[in-house]
């Protein structure tokens, strides 16, 4: 038989058995045509020879169509089970990435609300410092019995301008002596 290069697996089968009658029918041509006038239980011994040889070519194309079929059937479930893995795989790793994805937006929501909460804390923190120090100024005010313009300008500077904590620590020792001294009376 000749083989082909363009010839497909599906070819192969019927050409050989083109091939086989042809070739029983070159061989059968044969005998009939060397021994036209010999007995009949020749004919019949070598009819039957061909019988058994067409049979057993036969038999072996068939095996190995059995044998073939078996291969693509296991290389058809092996594609079957790696598309199934492969589907699976997939799914995890989708179901990951969400799972990757709603984690992120948590995070992303916490952290906004870290963010809000800490700068709401240092806005109360600023100005609860900003309350404390103008109860200072006022409680100084009124251990001084009242203040003046330069006086206000001084509290002014020592607490805003150029803040000088020991300075502002005096003041503060000043009036809780003051308040000290108002609750005894």
């Amino acid at each position: 038989m000749k083989i082909r290069k363009d010839m497909k697996k599906d070819d192969f089968v019927p050409a050989m058995f083109e091939e086989i009658k042809e070739t029983m029918a070159a061989i059968n041509k044969k005998l009939q045509q060397e021994k036209p006038n010999e007995k009949e239980p020749q004919k019949v011994i070598s009819r039957q020879l061909l019988e058994f040889i067409y049979q057993s070519i036969h038999k072996s194309v068939r095996e190995n169509i059995s044998v073939s079929e078996q291969s693509t059937r296991k290389q058809l479930n092996q594609l079957i089970q790696d598309t199934k893995d492969m589907e699976q795989r997939i799914t995890e790793m989708t179901g990951q990435y969400k799972k990757r994805r709603l984690i992120f937006r948590k995070l992303v929501v916490w952290q906004s609300v870290a963010a809000v909460l800490f700068l709401v804390g240092f806005g109360l923190c600023v100005n609860n410092r900003q309350l404390r120090e103008n109860d200072l100024k006022f409680k100084f005010i009124q251990a001084q019995g009242g203040i003046n313009s330069n006086g206000l300008s001084y509290l002014d500077t020592v607490f805003h301008v150029n803040k000088n904590e020991l300075v502002i620590e005096k003041i503060k020792e000043k009036v809780e002596a003051g308040e000290k001294d108002s609750l005894k009376k």
